[in-house]
């Protein structure tokens, strides 16, 4: 009985079938300007994930900045004046921007075995590649053959370095998800 009807409204008729299809397909097309996909962490994770409540109260506790990755890759070796010199320069200018809380890079990286002073005086005074009276090589061999921070701040090959620039926070944003997540609470309330 399925075989029939299909054959004799399916088969027979492949122009009106597709005529239909083609209109389905105009529509969807048309509606889909008004399709919106909120892709954000409220919609993502569970209302009531364990894991997702542990990271809100952490994030509360403790604060959680955002910040944006960007990587370096100069033209000459990575240890050389010239670039490091260029990287001091690039960190200097993205810190001058107004939304730039803070930027770290593979300058501020603290160097504990490339001087020979004592441990305590490594800790309390630790140099960076950019301090007077440091071997550079000796520095950066020690970064980059940190567990610490190598594939972290710099790649294994040293040709590439990571700076993190940390964003000021926007209080702006933090008004709308406090709204928003007010709305979702009445919006709860309501419901049940």
């Amino acid at each position: 009985m399925l075989a029939k009807f299909y054959q004799k409204n399916i088969i027979e008729k492949p122009k009106l079938i597709f005529s239909i299809l083609l209109l389905i397909l105009i529509i969807a097309f048309y509606f889909s300007k008004d399709f919106r996909l909120d892709a954000s962490s409220e919609t993502l994770l569970l209302e009531n994930d364990p894991d997702f409540e542990y990271l809100k109260e952490i994030n509360d506790r403790y604060g959680a900045k955002e910040f944006l990755v960007l990587t370096y890759s100069p033209e000459s070796k990575m240890n050389s004046q010239n670039s490091i010199e260029s990287l001091s320069k690039l960190k200097n200018e993205l810190k001058s921007l107004n939304w730039v809380h803070n930027v770290v890079t593979l300058l501020d990286i603290p160097l504990l075995e490339t001087t020979d002073d004592s441990l305590i005086e490594r800790i309390q005074n630790f140099k960076t590649l950019t301090s007077n009276n440091i071997d550079k090589d000796r520095g950066f061999n020690e970064i980059l053959n940190s567990p610490v921070f190598r594939n972290f701040v710099i790649s294994e090959d040293g040709k590439t370095s990571g700076i993190i620039v940390y964003i000021k926070p926007n209080k702006i944003d933090k008004e709308i998800k406090t709204n928003r997540e007010l709305e979702i609470k009445e919006k709860d309330i309501k419901i049940f």
